[in-house]
Formats: structure tokens, sequence, C-alpha cells
């Protein structure tokens, strides 16, 4: 196989991270993947064959990167499939735990791959995975295969926990692994600017293209009726492209041209034969895990040889009845339109057959060139024209490298910057990483997408591909905003940075922005007669979907809250006061319509009077719109969404085995738990359920499981404790980490507060006294970083005795600009 261009993430084992691959920790050589009687690999030899056809191997934790492996030559040319999982029993399954066909995400699509071994060296795949803890190798038909070496080549470097800056020990030793699954996620999904390269390799033949979910050209959006012609190799299986797509994620019809050359082992004939174009429309010719697409349909093409390593002319025309396929000339096929009109999905692609972009990426294992590529109007008129040969195409279908230092939602999926999603992720790394250069990266990127007068004007993107190009942003409008609330967690996220940095160079740099991203959603999204958020093209996730909701206009006044202290600090008192006013009359909106003395709660929302939400709960005790009475009450109503081992989203969602059960809400529940506690006179006795609900059922369930255990947090979770949506789930997603930065903030005790006393955040050790004792904690110790360098080394010890007050020590470590307040108990 050829060597591949690209990179990605990390393994567990101490070694020197910085120059050693990613290797695996233990294995099994067998009939079949297992996870029992693995034994330790150092690395010795491994040969496969006949009777021992399957190596199971297991990297501790999460990893990625380039999976390679070094054999001695064999007797005869000997196929072997790879395939990759985060949990173990993707490894059962036909596609591991993929495909991953959404977006494409700068990695592999698939979950499988096969490679050609014939002759002794090292063979690299030619694509990244994300992110995975398991990979199993089988030998294909009767040969042997002997293995010298095996691992993976990563491009971002996760470290031991115990070798960051940030770190959190306890007497409760359950607690550091909870600890380290942020910490470990941030790592897995956060990548330096350049190091997520282009999937696609543009040479002077054209762009060379391996199996992967096709990428789209931005400049196709807005294109009907068209007539689609280019010029395609083959180098392995078959060819691939997409037609009437959606310019986000390119949801539409797609083909797949398969050659008559070599088959590999691995290949299903039946549902890919030879020499035929197979037609299908959604997200691919398969299903995703959890997204369906039309059954594919089959044309044999043997009337005309469709073979490797041989220039093709592929031409497709749209009209409204299907598409017409030819290759060389010669119609091969037309595919109507008609049994894919169910399949339509606005959300993602066109509301029609006939209009949307084009793209290309061939199917699993696949591999060819493009070239030439035209498009004509239905009257013969010229509308695009690319060679394929400059690297200058990558940004246009967003396969471009990575410009800027990024977090992503997940390590092997959905691998996208939702900005919402970085809430969490932002104070994680501040508790952990120390990589303050990923938030601020994550800032400059935003406002640097932040759009232009439009449609969208001043809105930033939710969702944003590492490798598109700006110019593009404004194709990807409207489906880019489908969580309206995430532009609220974006300015959250504004005043998170400043409290843990005091940098008011990047905010004075982005200030003006920071304003006019203020002013369109206050326009956009609050309504004048309600005065809560509400809006007919606006879709609030923090309240599933309802309008004139608590959760979405609490977090509102959250974020306001935050920038009125910023405001004061670089000394803009006219929008300290002007946004100071937009927080009190959003709380007063809220306490005057929403608060429901029936229920004891905050409601849902309007529409919904009686069903109350964790993140209602969360949001008003974070904002401070909760009187202490009010506080008291709703943790009371907890008991309504609890479910098992952890907390539902609202009231309103049922008690079925699918019911799925959120990190990243629950975080933000969690968190307040101890402000209702600190700051609001909420007894002990009150939010300590639920926190120990919290930190010593739910989060662990990600750490005790080992068919599930990545090291990392994970995206959903069903109340049975397995992953939340099955196989799908990501299981590196630092949106459900929130409890290492609980951990260190509330626990260890090192946090920043705003001082009104002085006008400024600083920072303090304050441990949440009544609660460690609640939970039965007789010590801890951490380290947090500091964004200048350096960190706050803090400990407490606790007497068994009520009456005696605990020992505290904390200093400042290699940073002579920080001090820390130590309040006594």
């Amino acid at each position: 196989m050829a060597r591949s261009w690209l990179g990605l993430l990390a393994l567990l084992s101490p070694v020197a991270f910085a120059t050693r691959n990613y290797k695996p920790i233990a294995y099994n050589l067998g009939s079949s993947p297992n996870i029992e009687g693995l034994i330790s690999y150092t690395g010795e030899s491994i040969t496969l064959n006949s009777t021992h056809p399957v190596l199971t191997l297991d990297y501790g934790a999460e990893v990625g990167g380039f999976p390679y492996l070094q054999t001695e030559s064999p007797d005869e040319a000997v196929q072997i499939e790879l395939k990759y999982s985060e949990p173990f029993g993707g490894l059962q399954l036909p596609y591991g735990d993929g495909p991953f066909l959404f977006v494409n995400g700068l990695a592999n699509s698939f979950r499988t791959e096969t490679f050609n071994i014939t002759k002794a060296g090292k063979t690299e795949a030619l694509l990244l995975q994300g992110g995975l803890r398991w990979q199993s190798i089988t030998l294909l038909g009767q040969s042997s295969l002997t293995i010298n070496h095996i691992g993976l080549r990563p491009s971002v470097i996760i470290k031991e926990t115990y070798s960051l800056p940030g770190s959190f020990s306890t007497s409760n030793a359950s607690y550091q692994g909870v600890w380290d699954l942020g910490a470990r996620a941030v790592q897995a999904a956060c990548y330096d600017a350049g190091s997520q390269r282009s999937t696609w390799q543009i040479t002077e033949d054209g762009a060379f293209i391996p199996g992967q979910y096709p990428a789209v050209s931005a400049r196709g959006d807005g294109f009907s009726n068209y007539t689609l012609e280019f010029q395609t190799k083959i180098t392995t299986g078959g060819t691939g492209w997409r037609v009437a797509g959606g310019a986000n994620g390119g949801y539409g019809a797609y083909f797949v041209l398969t050659s008559n050359g070599p088959a590999l082992q691995s290949s299903n004939i039946t549902a890919l034969p030879q020499n035929s174009l197979i037609a299908g429309y959604g997200y691919s010719i398969v299903n995703q895990t959890i997204l369906s697409s039309a059954p594919p349909r089959t044309y044999d093409v043997s009337g005309i040889s469709i073979e490797d390593n041989t220039w093709l002319t592929v031409r497709t025309t749209i009209n409204s009845t299907g598409y017409a396929v030819s290759v060389n000339g010669k119609e091969v096929a037309f595919v109507t339109s008609a049994p894919f009109q169910s399949y339509t999905n606005t959300a993602w692609g066109p509301d029609g057959l006939t209009g949307g972009t084009f793209g290309f990426g061939p199917f699993m294992n696949h591999a060819a060139y493009f070239k030439n590529v035209t498009v004509r109007a239905d009257n013969g008129t010229l509308i695009y024209s690319n060679q394929m040969t400059s690297t200058d195409i990558l940004q246009e279908y967003a396969i471009a490298s990575n410009s800027y230092a990024v977090c992503l939602d997940g390590a092997k999926r959905d691998r996208a910057i939702w900005i919402g999603d970085f809430a969490h992720t932002a104070r994680i790394i501040a508790s952990s990483s120390g990589r303050y250069d990923y938030i601020k990266g994550m800032i400059d990127f935003e406002f640097d997408w932040q759009y232009p007068p439009g449609p969208a004007h001043d809105l930033v993107p939710i969702q944003a591909y590492m490798g598109a190009g700006k110019e593009y942003r404004e194709v990807y409008y409207p489906s880019e905003f489908g969580e309206t609330d995430y532009q609220f967690f974006f300015l959250l996220t504004l005043g998170d940075y400043f409290a843990l940095t005091n940098d008011t160079e990047t905010i004075k740099k982005y200030w003006d922005g920071t304003k006019l991203l203020v002013d369109t959603v206050v326009d956009r999204y609050l309504d004048p007669v309600s005065g809560l958020m509400a809006s007919a093209d606006a879709s609030w996730f923090t309240a599933q979907g309802t309008q004139n909701a608590t959760a979405p206009t609490a977090l509102f006044v959250l974020a306001m809250n935050q920038l009125v202290n910023v405001a004061k600090v670089i000394g803009d008192t006219d929008t300290a006061t002007s946004w100071g006013q937009l927080s009190s009359s959003a709380s007063n909106a809220i306490n005057g319509l929403l608060w429901n003395e029936d229920i004891g709660a905050y409601s849902l929302s309007l529409s919904q009077p009686n069903d109350t939400a964790i993140l209602a709960t969360a949001f008003t005790i974070r904002a401070g719109i909760a009187s202490p009475d009010r506080v008291a009450t709703s943790i009371s109503r907890l008991i309504d969404v609890f479910l098992n081992i952890g907390y539902k989203d609202n009231s309103a969602t049922g008690n079925s085995a699918n019911t799925q059960l959120s990190p990243n809400t629950q975080g933000f529940l969690f968190e307040s738990l101890f402000l209702a506690h600190m700051k609001y006179n909420a007894s002990v006795e009150s939010v300590l359920p639920a926190i120990k609900v919290l930190g010593e059922t739910f989060w662990p369930k990600m750490v005790t499981q080992n068919e599930y255990y990545t090291g990392a947090s994970w995206e959903y979770l069903y109340a049975d404790g397995s992953p939340g949506i099955g196989i799908f789930t990501s299981l590196a997603h630092p949106w459900g980490g929130a409890a290492t930065y609980i951990f260190s903030n509330y626990i260890l005790g090192v946090r920043t507060e705003w001082d009104e006393g002085v006008g400024q955040y600083v920072w303090v050790f304050d441990p949440a006294w009544d609660v460690v004792r609640g939970l039965g904690l007789e010590w801890a110790k951490g380290n947090v970083p500091l964004s200048g360098g350096g960190y706050i080394q803090a400990e407490w010890n606790l007497s068994k005795s009520l009456t005696t007050a605990p020992s505290m020590a904390a200093r400042v470590v290699e940073n002579d600009d920080v001090q820390v307040q130590i309040r006594e108990m």
C-alpha cells in the first residue's frame, strides 16, 4: 500500500510521546476477536495462519493515527482485513463501529480496510483512524503471515494523566478515574494547526482519493438540473461521486462504479458486483449505524469494460425523473429518482432531487483519481470547470488541513467544530492539559468565520468543518445553524476564557465582534413580547426545540453576566450597563413566566409548563436567576427526571430502554449543585444525593466496564450504563467530561471567582467542605495549570473530628504574576 500523508492521536503507556508510535499493550491470537485471555504485548513477532487467523489488539485506551505493520516476506501475496473500534463489540461487526458517513472529518470514514501484502516491509494505511481502543487483523485465505511490528503513527499526543500540568487525586480512588476521562478526551479531540491533513492527494494526474465519505464542492450549492462530467482512473476496486447533494455534509444521490480488476478477498461482490454501477441516496450505499440511506440499486455495465488504471470519462445528467449515467460516451444506466423521494432530508440535503452540489469519494477499499471536472447547466452553459490539479481546491471541498488549533466534538466522530460542545471542553483544558492555546485557537477561528452582512450577519458557525474555507461560509447557512443556543455557548466560553486568563488583549481584539454577535442574537431571537428566547427560525438544543423556554434564556443571562464583568474590566461601561439590563429583564421574564409553583421548579417552556428540565434548573442556579427558596425546591424536584443511574434532560422524556442520558447536560447540572450549596445556601443534605449519583454512579460507568472503556468521556449513556446510541456512540467526547473541572474546582477547590471589591477575577482555594465531608473524602491534592505558564499546587486534609479545621496548603509554581487566595474553613 502507498504510504500516507496524514496523522492523529495517542497512547497510554509511559513512553516518549513525541517520538514513539502507539503500540498495543495486549493481544489475543485465535479464530475470532476475543476480549478474554489477552496476553501482554512486548513487541514479539506474531504469525497468523489458517488455524489462528484473527489477531485481537488492545491499546488499553483511546489512541488514533495511521495504522501500520511490519511484516516478513510472505510465501505468496497475502491479504489481511484490519478492523477498528472504540468498544470491543465493534470488532464483531462487519463495519467495525462505523462507518461514519456524516462528514468527511479529515479521517477514514470506514472502520475496516484491507491490505495486500506482497513483500517484506512496512505497510501503512492511507487514511487516519480518528480514535479507537481495539483493533483486529484477520488473515484472508489459507496462507500465513508473520508480523514483526504493529501500531499507529500519531499526529497528536495523548499523555498519561499523571504527566499533565493539571492533576487531581483524592482518598476515593474512583474519583481519579472519573477525573481522567475529560483529561484524556480533550487530548484526543484537540489538534494543533496543520496536524490534520487533507484526505485527498493532489497530483499532476488530478486528485487521488482513497475510499471515504464524499467531499462536496461549496461552489455547487444552488446548481440544479445540470450535467456533471469528469475523468477518473480507478486504482483499486472502483470510483464514486455525488450529485444533487447538500453543501453541509453532502447528503444526496451517490454513485459507485466498480471495475473488473482483481477483487480484494474481503470484497462483498453481492452488494458491490464488479463492472457495475451502484446507485444510492442519502449518506451512502450502506446504512450508517443510526442514519439510514435508500436501498441501493445495481446496474450491470458489462457492455463497457471498466478497467483499473485506465482513464474513463463519466457523465451524470440530472432531470426531473432521474439521473442518466454514461461512461466513455455510452449511457450505462438511467437511475429513476422517484424511489429516493421519501429519503430526502432538508436538514442535510436539498428539498428536492434535482438541485444541489456535487462531490467525489470512492467507497470502502476503493481508490481513484479525478480530473477535468465540468458542470453544464441544462441549456449547455459551462458553470463549473476544474482540472483538480491544484491544492487551491481543498478548501472548496472542505478537506484542507486545519489552519487553526481546534477542538472537535469527538475523536472518531463527528470530527466537526461544534462550538457549543466547547463550553465544557475549554474548562476541562484549563483543569488538565493546560493547552490554553486551543481555547484561544477556537476563539480565533470563530471570529475569523464570523458571518459578514447577509442572512447570517454577525453570527458564528456552530458546526464548522476543519477543512473548509471561510470564503464559503455563507454557503453553509442555514444548515450550519441547527442549534441556535450554541451562539450563547460561544459567548459563555468567551466569559469563561477571560475568567481563567484575564487576557484583555484577546478580548479587546474581538470586542467589536462580540458586541455585534450579542446585538444580532438579541434582534433575531429575543421575543419582545415574552422577553424570552423565541423565534420561528430558532432551534434550542438546551430546550429540545421548544420556544419561550427557560434553559436557553437562562443560558443567555449567564453569558451576559460574565461578559458584563469583562466589559467592566476593559472599561466599556456603556456596554456593561446595557448588557446588565438585558440580563435583568430576561431574568425577570423567566421568574415571572416560567416558575411553576405547582411543580416547584422552572417550566421547560411556556408550551410545556408542567414539564421541567435539568438545564432549566442548572442555568437558573448558575446565572443567579433563582432565589434561594427556588434553588432548594428545584433541586428537590430532580427526582422527576431521575432514571436508574442519572438524570434525563427533561420530565417529558420517557423511561424506555432507549432513553439517552447526557453527560453534557448533566455536567452543567453537576456544577450547579455545588453552587447551590456554596452560593445560595441550599443544605448539603439536599444537594448530596444528586452529587453522589453523578460522581459515584453515572460517570464511573465510563470507567468500570472494560468492553466500553476508552479512558475518555462518552457522548451518551443508556440507563443501564452502556453507551447511549449503541455502537455509534463517541467514546472520546469532551462534552461528557465536565466532572474533570468540577472535581478540580470544587473538591480540590481551586477556581477563579469574580471579586467585586477589586473588580476582577481572582484565583481562590476554597473546597466545598460540607460536600467533601458528606462524600466521606479525607484528602485531596492536585495542580491547576495557568494560562501564563506554571500551575497552582494545592492539597488539603480533613481531620475525622468535625470540630477540627482541615489542613490546607496552596502555592503558585513557576508563575510570578498569579496569587491564590486561601479561604479557611
